[in-house]
């Protein structure tokens, strides 16, 4: 909405300015790393040669001459019969020092400032990253436990698909990332565009949304106020594709993706508003539920709209779940001022199963005894009926978890995370039908179809959950 009253909705696309500079700079990375490594080269054959190309250099090679004679500075701890510390020890240390308490975000990339918070700008360095150039060994075993001890945070495209120049055996045991989306607008008048205070709980009041001012072109492009949201989630996911490898030969199989072993994503959505989103567009549905379709396990959510465009997002992002896959929905985690990004409360997910239903010829089931006109009456006025696609395996029960009141075949057991930003995680039963969590053992199965976090019928339960349906049938 705009200051004056009148209410503006933005249309949906790439803005052509953005896209220019970071095809600018793109050209530059290329050309940079290409010098780098002919720099490297000719270090080494000078090394090899016994010539240095730096005083640094010089001094390295005279410490390490065998014919020199050495003085009790330049022997080494043991050489003195001085203490020295065992190897596994010291690997240890190695693993504590490039372990970050908090995830690292933009690895291998420059950091966008607007996309962080203040705290998260006041940390500075969380690992001893001169550790690496020590020795080869350290430098070895720390470039492992670098990628394989941390988390990581990634806030644009670009940053996503930077991570392709990282070697595949250190991208391919990576299992979680979260992707920060933090929507762009844009409009060629001044106008003051505001974001609605129910966006989250937190906000007393409405807020002023940043939005980038574009020249007026001629009438024939389309200017106005527009946004990047839903085709920045697209190109987010589209930087997940395999990353081309030139020595890659296998003609049968196609070249992994960019992170092979992913099995949970979160999507931390900022300044999505519930109000001015237009629907988004059959790219988000071609990416989500045909190239990733099927791939993750679980898929954590903070943001979503919760309007028909927003329930038609989720729809479709719910298509890359496996059977049987956890998809989590949070308030959001954000709100992005004009230079920082303000953390938001969130305490609870809202928890639901996708596809979980085995179909209606179990005999125990809760409609055992029901014909399929009554089973079909049910599912036309919950919503709920959300059967297996079984194409692909589903995602893997969890084991341990305690006995159920209920029928074990009618429920399916999931570890959710207790708050939206911890670690530790509860066991909860779901309803193989509904998909929802089951809060009483005593509930009927007509009220299934309620979401437990609002109290209400879910709107997914609406024609946007049919024809999602549908489409993923396609």
């Amino acid at each position: 909405m705009t200051s004056n009253g009148l209410a503006v909705f933005p249309w949906e696309c790439r803005d052509k300015e953005d896209q220019a500079r970071f095809t600018y700079h793109h050209p530059l990375r290329r050309t940079n790393q290409a010098l780098t490594e002919e720099n490297m080269k000719l270090k080494r054959i000078l090394r090899e040669n016994g010539i240095s190309w730096s005083p640094v250099a010089q001094a390295h090679m005279k410490h390490r001459d065998p014919n020199m004679r050495k003085t009790r500075s330049s022997k080494f701890a043991h050489e003195l019969g001085r203490p020295s510390l065992p190897t596994e020890v010291i690997l240890r240390i190695l693993k504590l020092a490039m372990k970050s308490p908090y995830p690292i975000v933009d690895p291998l990339s420059p950091l966008t400032s607007e996309h962080l918070s203040d705290l998260e700008k006041a940390r500075g360095n969380q690992i001893a990253i001169h550790f690496l150039a020590t020795c080869k060994a350290l430098y070895t075993e720390g470039t492992r436990y670098l990628w394989e001890c941390n988390q990581f945070v990634f806030t644009t495209p670009q940053a996503l698909r930077n991570f392709a120049e990282l070697s595949p055996r250190f991208r391919s045991n990576i299992s979680h990332v979260n992707l920060r989306i933090v929507a762009r607008y844009y409009d060629d008048q001044r106008r003051r565009h505001k974001l609605d205070r129910c966006y989250h709980a937190d906000l007393k009041k409405d807020q002023l949304l940043k939005v980038q001012l574009r020249p007026k072109e001629t009438p024939l492009v389309r200017g106005g106020f527009r946004c990047y949201t839903w085709t920045q989630i697209v190109d987010f996911l589209a930087a997940l594709r395999a990353p081309y490898d030139p020595s890659y030969r296998d003609k049968k199989n196609p070249r992994p993706r960019l992170l092979p072993s992913l099995t949970s994503l979160r999507l931390d959505l900022v300044n999505f508003s519930d109000t001015l989103l237009p629907f988004s567009g059959s790219e988000l549905h071609d990416i989500a539920s045909h190239e990733l379709g099927c791939t993750l396990n679980e898929l954590q959510v903070t943001g979503m709209p919760f309007d028909d465009a927003g329930m038609k997002a989720s729809a479709e992002l719910s298509g890359m779940l496996k059977d049987e896959g956890l998809y989590l929905d949070g308030p959001p985690s954000f709100l992005a001022h004009a230079r920082y990004l303000q953390p938001l409360a969130g305490i609870k997910w809202c928890a639901r199963v996708i596809r979980a239903w085995k179909g209606s010829s179990t005999a125990d089931s809760d409609y055992g005894e029901a014909t399929d006109d009554e089973v079909d009456d049910h599912v036309a006025h919950f919503g709920g009926y959300h059967p297996r696609l079984g194409a692909l395996p589903p995602a893997p029960a969890e084991e341990g978890h305690p006995p159920s009141s209920r029928d074990e075949e009618s429920v399916i057991w999931k570890r959710v995370p207790a708050s939206r930003d911890g670690d530790a995680r509860s066991w909860v039963q779901f309803s193989r039908f509904s998909g929802y969590e089951i809060t009483n053992s005593e509930w009927d199965t007509d009220e299934e179809g309620i979401c437990p976090c609002c109290g209400e019928s879910h709107p997914g339960s609406s024609f946007l959950d049919f024809m999602g349906d549908d489409e993923m049938a396609d």
